[in-house]
């Protein structure tokens, strides 16, 4: 069954509610779960929709405000494309099967350090500091038709 109320209270982890249905002639509801869209978003006496089942198991389907907090607290996986329009954030790291690309002039800035199994190819210049690996000088070599021996 389908119904409307509010949350009366949440378990300890947070990942069930007990509600108290809009209709004052039904009892309170066992613990229904809560999606992990929901998780974390959850407050005493918010309005809910929500279903129950006559195994006495139940769900939270929506906050009746339509609002979640836009996290994800468990592994996603997309199959297909995802689209972001302003940035991904991962604090525990973020891992591509296939390729990571940005588009149209978009940056990726990592802050740390970067392993990599496999080459780099770029397009554009590489820089270190301020040295470009395509405008670089080595002082001290006379010019001719020979070549720096390999790097040491």
């Amino acid at each position: 069954m389908i119904n409307k109320g509010f949350i009366s209270s949440l378990t300890e982890d947070g990942t069930k509610a007990i509600v108290i249905p809009q209709e004052a002639s039904q009892n309170v509801t066992f613990p229904l779960v809560i999606p992990y869209f929901l998780l974390e978003c959850m407050e005493v006496n918010m309005p809910v929709v929500y279903a129950t089942f006559p195994d006495q198991t139940g769900i939270i389907l929506a906050r009746m405000d339509g609002e979640w907090n836009h996290k994800i607290y468990r592994a996603l996986t997309v199959e297909g494309t995802a689209h972001m329009t302003e940035r991904l954030t991962a604090d525990r790291g973020i891992t591509a099967t296939g390729g990571i690309s940005a588009a149209g002039g978009g940056n990726v800035t990592v802050q740390g350090d970067i392993s990599l199994t496999g080459s780099i190819t770029a397009t554009g210049d590489v820089k270190s500091g301020s040295v470009s690996l395509q405008n670089h000088v080595h002082g001290g070599v006379m010019k001719g038709n020979d070549d720096t021996d390999a790097p040491k």
